[in-house]
């Protein structure tokens, strides 16, 4: 997912919008990140460091310190919290598994 993502913000860095940045981690970053998480179990703790890895995007994208901001970016750009976006990930499988 670093790897990713300082690819694509090294070609975009802050001269693309937000939106157009986001997008483009969305599309080429995240699958790197989610790949996997349908099928395996996974926990809290490993939850949490799947979302430290977003939360460090989204500062690096807003160039914020502050931890607390990100929620507020988050939500503001209407981006899923890992512990969401598994939900649906692990919801969408078993419901490919009973067709």
């Amino acid at each position: 997912m670093y790897r990713a993502f300082n690819a694509v913000f090294g070609k975009v860095g802050r001269t693309a919008s937000p939106d157009v940045v986001l997008q483009l981690v969305k599309s080429k970053c995240l699958p790197a990140l989610c790949y996997g998480v349908d099928v395996c179990p996974v926990n809290k703790s490993q939850t949490a460091s799947l979302q430290y890895v977003v939360d460090n995007c989204f500062r690096k994208i807003f160039d914020v310190k502050s931890i607390e901001t990100v929620p507020l970016c988050m939500s503001e750009f209407k981006w899923l919290t890992m512990c969401d976006m598994i939900d649906i990930k692990k919801e969408i499988f078993r419901k490919i598994q009973h067709i």
